[in-house]
């Protein structure tokens, strides 16, 4: 009987603790609700881009973090005016295996972002 009780009890405690658990998706999914819930003066094209997690020329800054998350690395030239971000491999970007020490972001990091002027001019994913 005890053994019973122990064992429903470790299965109860066990659907706790994964139930808790969030997935890159998820985490994503609550990201895009909150930004686009705290933004409702975004246009129509700006705000379906973001919640299929899409770039379009002319983004801020803010609203390619509000689509892919943060980036990893962030290269800055010119004063900041011209920035490069890698984003990490978490869902949906992607990497390639590097078989370098210390490899480049680009050698890595698939997912990019190029702004100019704190605005998006290109993007890769």
């Amino acid at each position: 009987m005890r053994f019973h009780r122990a064992m429903l009890l470790t299965g109860l405690l066990l659907a706790g603790c994964v139930g808790g658990l969030k997935t890159d998706r998820h985490e994503a999914q609550e990201r895009i609700a909150a930004y686009l819930g705290a933004h409702p003066e975004l246009d129509a094209a700006t705000r379906e881009a973001i919640g299929a997690m899409e770039l379009r020329k002319g983004m801020t800054m803010e609203e390619v973090i509000a689509a892919w998350g943060r980036p990893a690395v962030v290269h800055r030239f010119q004063g900041g005016a011209v920035q490069y971000w890698y984003f990490p491999c978490v869902w949906p970007h992607t990497c390639i295996d590097a078989d370098e020490w210390f490899p480049p972001p680009d050698a890595i990091f698939m997912s990019r972002a190029l702004f100019e002027d704190g605005r998006l001019v290109s993007s890769q994913m």
